[in-house]
């Protein structure tokens, strides 16, 4: 993306809490103190002015903060008094730093005091115990006496210096799940002022907070400089990559999971769910679902031998995720965090997952077919490895469908369903491939029945407008497509299928607006580009 800074003006006047330039009376008032030629009376006066401002300040600043950390404090009515504490000092760390702590609405929906993850003292964990007890074994939170003073300068981190420094520069934001679909990346750009002051608080089409997850912005600026992990968690360059993450509370990402790799909390909370390379979460990957259906739809309805490992990370610790971990997020409060995770993968499984995800790019210009037969082979090796994976089951499944082998997909399709029903994508595959073979009554009752699981998935409404269109459905095509553009009114293809569904269904005057709607489309990425 080259440079991130927009080319407009910055301030460089000092923001408050509320965006506005603090005043410069205090400043005019020790000027005037330290006139050397004033009178003593003057002196007095100025001074009793100057005490009196400092109470008044202190008085409003104490009522402004105690409704504040109350909040943070009384928000989970399960916490213990440690945990209590916790809050409490998280409270005064965001506040003290214009970063909102968690509601008790927020911690009562989301919160937890339960964490079956391992929590090490940074003075009593060393190398060598690390490198034995957790490296690509298991995860563990590593916590500091100073909190994240001990790896990082905090300060820079503020709500106050990031706009300051950071205000006009651009960041890349996405709900959960469009930002696993992009591979890791946001796909809503604005300026990181425009973050904070609006997208922040606001929600997508379809209900989900907008959460910054950027690999340029932390690189272009100066925070690199501010990190001090300890050994284990040493900074390569060129080894390493980097991402930033700002997001208020139920924002997050949904389940994936990569190379080596740690995730700082500088302020706020974040809940993880975790699974081991071996355990697909239930839901599937890739997901079908944001994290916030996830929790709502899926979670509550799992067995014990299907939970996940999970823990709420607190402000200034660092979560280590060994390689391969699938992962869940979900923050509590506005939270600023940094993770590092290695370029490449070092496992055995993980390596064949990259070499699949990089087969296009390692062989340019290879015709679909040899690639197919590529990928078939790469996911028969890790079925073996990992027979319980649902992840490669379905992906095997699909291939094999790709290539023509439709029965074969069917059945690995089928294994996955079986082992996870809440398996959306597994289920709107096992459509496609009867679609396929021309099985259009079983392949409309799976399209319901996936409808059903998640009407908020723009991929249904894609598959089963294509199906209707397929069978000359046209007016009941309109209306899928409808609903598709209602999901994910920014992509292109929804507006030109709904379009052509309009013309075939003789509404003409359905089908211009449409167009006017696409040719607007069209100018907003010619801009952006």
């Amino acid at each position: 993306m080259g440079s991130k800074k927009k080319q407009t003006s910055r301030s460089n006047g000092t923001v408050s809490q509320n965006g506005t330039k603090m005043s410069n009376e205090m400043s005019g008032e020790r000027k005037r103190r330290k006139n050397e030629d004033s009178t003593m009376v003057t002196k007095t006066v100025q001074m009793s002015a100057f005490i009196v401002i400092i109470i008044a300040f202190v008085i409003m600043y104490r009522t402004d903060f105690s409704s504040v950390s109350s909040s943070g404090q009384n928000s989970s009515p399960s916490l213990d008094s440690s945990q209590d504490s916790k809050a409490s000092q998280n409270s005064i760390q965001t506040d003290s730093t214009n970063w909102r702590p968690a509601s008790k609405e927020a911690w009562k929906l989301y919160g937890s005091t339960k964490c079956t993850v391992d929590r090490r003292d940074a003075s009593d964990l060393t190398v060598k115990e690390f490198e034995k007890e957790y490296r690509f074994k298991k995860p563990v939170i590593v916590r500091f006496p100073n909190g994240a003073k001990d790896w990082t300068n905090p300060k820079k981190w503020s709500l106050s210096s990031l706009k300051q420094e950071y205000g006009q520069w651009y960041v890349l934001s996405g709900n959960s799940l469009e930002i696993v679909r992009k591979g890791g990346n946001g796909d809503v750009q604005s300026s990181f002022t425009e973050f904070v002051d609006s997208l922040m608080q606001d929600k997508d089409e379809i209900g989900e907070p907008f959460y910054i997850f950027d690999r340029m912005f932390y690189n272009d600026s100066s925070l690199p400089r501010t990190l001090k992990p300890p050994k284990y968690f040493e900074i390569k360059d060129g080894i390493d990559d980097s991402i930033f993450f700002l997001g208020a509370s139920s924002s997050g990402v949904s389940f994936h999971k990569h190379a080596d790799a740690w995730n700082g909390v500088i302020y706020g909370q974040k809940r993880w769910f975790l699974y081991p390379t071996t355990h697909t979460p239930p839901g599937g990957v890739y997901p079908g679902f944001t994290q916030m259906e996830w929790y709502s739809k899926v979670y509550p309805s799992l067995t014990e031998d299907h939970a996940p490992m999970e823990c709420v990370q607190e402000a200034g610790e660092i979560l280590y995720l060994p390689e391969g971990t699938y992962h869940g997020t979900i923050n509590l409060g506005d939270t600023v965090a940094i993770g590092i995770q290695k370029k490449l993968a070092a496992t055995e499984t993980e390596k064949l997952f990259y070499k699949e995800l990089n087969l296009e790019r390692a062989a340019p210009g290879a015709n679909r077919d040899k690639l197919l037969q590529e990928r078939i082979k790469i996911f028969k090796k890790l079925h073996k490895l990992l027979p319980d994976n649902t992840e490669v089951m379905m992906k095997l499944g699909q291939a094999l469908a790709d290539s023509g082998q439709i029965q074969d997909g069917m059945k690995f399709t089928q294994l996955a369903i079986d082992k996870d029903p809440h398996f959306l994508i597994a289920h709107l595959n096992k459509a496609k491939m009867h679609i396929q073979i021309n099985e259009k009554q079983k392949a409309e009752e799976i399209l319901k029945f996936t409808l059903k699981m998640n009407p908020k998935l723009w991929d249904i409404h894609a598959t089963y407008g294509d199906f209707l269109m397929n069978n000359q459905r046209f007016k009941e095509a309109v209306q899928m497509y409808k609903k598709g553009t209602e999901v994910k009114p920014d992509l292109l293809p929804f507006w030109a299928n709904l379009r052509n569904a309009q013309q075939q269904s003789g509404d003409i005057q359905g089908a211009r607006e449409t167009n006017l709607v696409i040719e607007r489309l069209h100018k907003e990425q010619q801009s952006r580009q």
